[in-house]
């Protein structure tokens, strides 16, 4: 089986990322997480991307294995991600300087790979 996880550093599954508040100008400090590959067999062609609400109001910003990630699906990953191995997530929340009004907001990490 194929099969790809968000977790923490320590091997803990991931929950979701809550930035808190994120005054206008400033960024978070980034968080790492690994994308785990935790099935049985080998992953190969790894993709990303990033999806934001608006990005007028603030940005999830996040590098997955080195790739800045944009809207786009990118490539991450060429070679074979072998069973237990990981890619290095690193993510972050910045808010645009001039913002007034502040809320919740949210982005999403999306990842394919090839069956």
């Amino acid at each position: 089986m194929k099969q790809l996880q968000l977790r923490l550093p320590d091997g803990t599954p991931a929950p979701a990322t809550d930035f808190g508040s994120v005054p206008p100008g400033t960024s978070t400090p980034t968080r790492e997480l690994r994308l785990v590959n935790t099935g049985d067999e080998p992953i190969m062609n790894v993709e990303a991307l990033v999806v934001n609400d608006s990005l007028a109001d603030g940005e999830y910003r996040v590098s997955l294995n080195g790739v800045t990630l944009t809207g786009e699906w990118q490539p991450v990953l060429t070679e074979t991600l072998a069973p237990g191995a990981f890619l290095t997530v690193q993510e972050s929340w910045t808010t645009p300087s001039g913002v007034t009004t502040t809320g919740a907001d949210h982005g999403q990490l999306r990842v394919r790979y090839a069956q």
